[in-house]
């Protein structure tokens, strides 16, 4: 009994104890607000830059999306196979240094090729973002408190995307463009500072059920990837995460052109929901979703999933309702539904993937979420829905395209539906860690 009172204060005592690891989990916030902020910043840059380089708008869809997205996408993987074998803190802090230089050094650039080089930079930087500060979290908190955690990590997701719009846009206003670049340079690197000065290097699988004794066998990228065929449960949940993200991505890309076109909004107008409905949705929706699958997941684990199948139900229901209301009360009412439901999914089913995923790979096989999910989303997901779209004979044909893809929530629900079945069988009732 004693030794293992004694056992328990060492390892309370090696983790920090709850006081450093909530501290951890904010600055691991404030992290992904900087990776929000650094990644959405172009956007609100894109008439300066647009004037100032005489850039056509292809070159401009090159600036705000596609630099970043497939550097994003190369770069995350071997960052997921790096951070399984280094020290994660360091090598955060080392990734958070270069994608701040390099967003300030866009302030920098002469010309839109420079200007590209500096965003190709940024998606290589931040890819290693989450393969680290997950699993890093996972190491810290229990099972039963991870999908909370993750909800509140994304919490601060579009608080990044709103400083990037709201500061970034005063600062370009008031002092150039460039000066808004150099601006935004400038939290990460103080965030990476107070990273390496702050907060230690946690043991991996430091609060799994069964935690790995001295320092576990290093794996191959491969077998990371075996790691799901060899699972068809992670294989399903996998599916279903990414078909949500690509819906997302859709809604996010398209839902202005909606308005806009079927209801007659103004560009203003259209800017202020959409503000509105993602800063309400990014916020409240992940934190929901996990605070839900936490206490839910104490009776039954398979809640998890379903809060995902059940999200992604709702989400259709609320979308075909968006899509052919005649109303335009009814189509923000259901569009505000339809995003709070879909917005937070993330919290429940990486939580999921982070548990039933050995501490050793658990970057790896985050990353290889990252790289399914913006490969799909970015790659595919706006221009199959915009080749619909013309289809149905464009301007109004956007309401049939968006109907079209939402029926893809169904796929996403029945696949989460079959991941809870095949991890969990069929009560689904074994007990998670205590906190």
């Amino acid at each position: 009994m004693s030794a293992s009172l004694d056992r328990e204060a060492a390892e309370a005592a090696a983790k920090g104890g709850p006081i450093y690891r909530w501290y951890v989990l904010a600055v691991m916030s404030l992290i992904y607000a900087c990776h929000a902020m650094d990644r959405s910043l172009p956007n609100i840059l894109v008439e300066p830059v647009k004037k100032e380089f005489a850039l056509s708008d292809t070159q401009l869809g090159l600036f705000t999306g596609l630099a970043y997205g497939a550097a994003f996408c190369i770069a995350v993987l071997p960052a997921g196979w790096i951070a399984d074998r280094v020290n994660r803190r360091n090598f955060l802090a080392l990734a958070i240094v270069a994608w701040s230089a390099l967003t300030a050094a866009g302030g920098l650039t002469r010309n839109w090729f420079q200007l590209l080089a500096a965003r190709v930079g940024v998606g290589i930087g931040e890819s290693a973002a989450v393969p680290i500060v997950l699993p890093l979290l996972s190491d810290l908190f229990p099972a039963a408190r991870r999908s909370l955690v993750i909800g509140i990590i994304y919490m601060a997701v579009p608080l990044g995307a709103f400083l990037a719009n709201a500061l970034g846009g005063y600062v370009a206003n008031e002092h150039g463009w460039r000066a808004a670049f150099f601006m935004a340079g400038i939290p990460g690197l103080l965030i990476a500072l107070l990273l390496v000065l702050t907060i230690r290097e946690p043991k991996r699988g430091g609060t799994d059920e069964a935690e790995v004794d001295g320092d576990p066998p290093k794996v191959s990228l491969g077998q990371s990837f075996q790691h799901y065929a060899r699972n068809p449960g992670l294989a399903a949940l996998l599916f279903g995460a990414v078909v949500m993200g690509l819906l997302n991505i859709i809604m996010g890309a398209w839902i202005s052109s909606f308005f806009i076109r079927v209801h007659h909004l103004s560009l203003t107008q259209t800017g202020v929901l959409i503000g509105f409905g993602a800063g309400l949705c990014g916020i409240f929706s992940p934190l929901t979703y996990g605070w839900l699958a936490d206490r839910l997941s104490k009776r039954n684990r398979k809640w998890a999933l379903w809060l995902g199948a059940i999200g992604s139900l709702l989400s259709l229901i609320f979308t075909e309702i968006q899509m052919f209301t005649p109303s335009l009360l009814v189509a923000i009412g259901a569009y505000l539904i339809a995003d709070f439901v879909r917005a937070g999914y993330t919290p429940p089913l990486y939580s999921v993937l982070l548990t039933e995923t050995p501490a050793r790979i658990r970057s790896s096989v985050m990353s290889i979420m990252q790289f399914t999910t913006n490969f799909f989303g970015f790659a595919l997901g706006p221009l199959l829905t915009g080749v619909l779209s013309d289809y149905f004979g464009g301007s109004g044909g956007i309401r049939y395209a968006l109907a079209t893809v939402a029926l893809l929530f169904l796929a996403s629900s029945a696949a989460l539906m079959l991941s809870g079945r095949l991890l969990y069988g069929r009560d689904g009732k074994a007990a998670l860690a205590a906190v």
